[in-house]
């Protein structure tokens, strides 16, 4: 078996590769890929963490396995490049492009080839959430199945543009769990046993008090990896109806407030004129000082360095 591997702990893209520990909440695909195959991913999202959405992209051309179900993951995988993958007795291969999903017990995979491809890992019991606040029903393994190959328009469009963004740069928990929220939403509304029920409409906006509660913390915790659970628990809030009733109440989603707070923190500090980038970044939350001058660029037009000079 062959693989890509890369040098100087960067991916292809000059991206930081994330070596993250394996630990018991380590989704089983990705714990064999590892464990029991010896692969090594190109590249982790969120493996390791307390992040909702955890990914890993691979490129393999291991021929056959067998690879165990796991109970609270949903496995999609999307074929980047190269070979036709077969799972189990499937009559058509899968193509470049082509997303599935790893069934919840045992399944076979067959590879033409040399293969790129990309696990994207769901929790179970988030679309358990997510199913409640629907439809008032409770979610399983067992409520779930999405084809075989399936090219379904929006599952792509999501998990095109999750896939985009794992690859643009260095996510936060609090996107991530955004993230998995939104295909949450997408997997129970449209591959679930629950699919085709009456969708139960909650809207509202969070009460002036919760609203104040959240911003507090979030001030309070602006140098920390905030994460929706956490966030949700202050406002005594769902995950699922906390992100959707935030966004109503605020105008904004969670991750994007928090960004904001985390950029208007660091110009504050920025004009203190005292302390430098790296600092900067571990006090406003940012992963490291590259990513503070990506998010602030996008926010304000200018590098934290150059609006340091600026302002001096």
């Amino acid at each position: 078996m062959s693989q890509s591997r890369t040098s100087a702990g960067l991916d292809a893209r000059g991206l930081p590769i994330c070596d993250a520990a394996l630990s018991e909440a380590t989704p089983i695909n990705h714990r064999e890929n590892v464990e029991r195959f010896r692969m090594t991913p190109i590249r982790s999202i969120g493996i390791g963490t307390k992040s909702s959405l955890k990914a890993s992209f691979w490129r393999t051309d291991l021929e056959d396995t067998e690879v165990a179900g796991d109970p609270d993951y949903a496995a999609v995988m999307v074929h980047l490049g190269g070979a036709l993958v077969r799972r189990n007795a499937e009559r058509i291969p899968g193509a470049i492009g082509s997303m599935s999903m790893q069934p919840f017990e045992t399944t076979r995979w067959r590879l033409d080839g040399m293969v790129s491809f990309v696990h994207i890992f769901v929790p179970v019991a988030l679309m358990g959430d997510v199913s409640e606040s629907l439809f008032s029903r409770d979610f399983g393994a067992e409520h779930l199945a999405v084809p075989w190959a399936t090219r379904d328009r929006q599952l792509f469009a999501a998990v095109s543009a999750v896939q985009s963004g794992l690859l643009a740069g260095e996510p936060t928990s609090l996107l991530l769990d955004s993230w998995a929220l939104i295909l949450s939403d997408l997997l129970v509304r449209r591959f679930s046993t629950h699919s085709g029920r009456p969708v139960r409409i909650s809207k509202g906006r969070i009460p002036a008090r919760g609203v104040a509660l959240v911003v507090d913390y979030i001030e309070a915790n602006i140098d920390k990896d905030l994460d929706l659970a956490e966030l949700s628990s202050v406002a005594s809030m769902s995950v699922y109806h906390f992100a959707r009733r935030f966004k109503e109440t605020v105008g904004i989603s969670p991750h994007a407030y928090v960004r904001r707070r985390r950029v208007l923190r660091a110009r504050s500090l920025l004009d203190r004129q005292v302390i430098g980038l790296a600092e900067v970044a571990a006090m406003c939350g940012f992963s490291s000082q590259a990513h503070l001058t990506t998010v602030f660029r996008s926010q304000l037009g200018v590098t934290p360095g150059q609006y340091k000079r600026m302002a001096g």
